[in-house]
């Protein structure tokens, strides 16, 4: 009798891979659509275990093409994963994706590039344009009731520098990004450029945001850096300036 059991769960399981396998990935994309706000797919094609879409939006955020790759092997560690690439104009790399016991969402090992307005804008008070290249590593990522509560990752700009309103260079910047309980906490420091950076961000589970930055302008700085710091910041007595905000994301 054991071994009949044994068979019917080996049989249960091949068929339910198999209808993975032959699943359509238009079906699955409808069924995910309705329960990610804001997402869109189009131009899909393949199935569920392996599959693209030459077009996906993530609240009104262009994300390119994407295609996915279902890895059976975390099922031995009782997740659904994916393997994910994508091309997009803000970003593209690669990484995986699923799901399992005790967290709403699961990603490691992502890897990529983005544009950096794409990261300084989503906290500044005052929208700027930026140039240099931006490589994002995300080791682990895990949410749990809508809020990363394992997180680990670090992103490199270099030949940072922002060119409006005004012309200013960082030289190399590093951001690192941990989470401990309900808290999330990115610094920020950087090597050369014309101005040094300090500071720290941190997230809050309840919908809350803190920002402290430090900005000190070094000998060929541009003076009119120090008159817009002069609208934003509070001036220090080493000569840097002191930027806050807080608020809701």
């Amino acid at each position: 009798m054991t071994r009949l059991w044994r068979f019917l769960a080996l049989g249960t399981g091949v068929y339910l891979l198999i209808l993975l396998l032959m699943f359509p990935a238009q079906r699955a994309v409808n069924l995910l659509e309705q329960q990610v706000t804001g997402l869109t797919l189009q131009l899909v094609s393949g199935t569920a275990f392996s599959g693209q879409a030459g077009k996906v939006t993530l609240q009104d955020q262009d994300l390119g093409p994407v295609s996915w790759s279902f890895r059976p092997a975390a099922l031995l560690l009782a997740r659904i994963e994916y393997h994910l690439t994508t091309g997009g104009p803000l970003f593209h790399g690669s990484g995986f994706l699923g799901t399992g016991p005790g967290a709403d969402l699961m990603v490691r090992e992502l890897t990529g590039e983005l544009h950096p307005d794409t990261l300084v804008n989503r906290y500044l008070p005052v929208p700027v344009e930026t140039s240099g290249s931006v490589t994002l590593t995300l080791d682990t990522l895990q949410v749990r009731d809508g809020f990363p509560a394992e997180l680990s990752g670090t992103v490199h700009w270099t030949e940072a520098a922002v060119v409006a309103p005004a012309a200013l260079a960082f030289g190399k910047v590093e951001i690192t990004m941990e989470s401990s309980g309900d808290t999330i906490s990115v610094g920020i420091s950087n090597a050369g450029g014309d101005i040094a950076v300090s500071g720290e961000l941190t997230i809050l589970a309840a919908g809350e945001y803190r920002m402290q930055l430090l900005l000190k302008p070094g000998p060929e700085a541009d003076p009119d850096i120090t008159g817009m710091l002069e609208s934003y910041g509070k001036p220090q007595a080493d000569g840097a300036w002191l930027i806050t905000d807080s608020g809701k994301w």
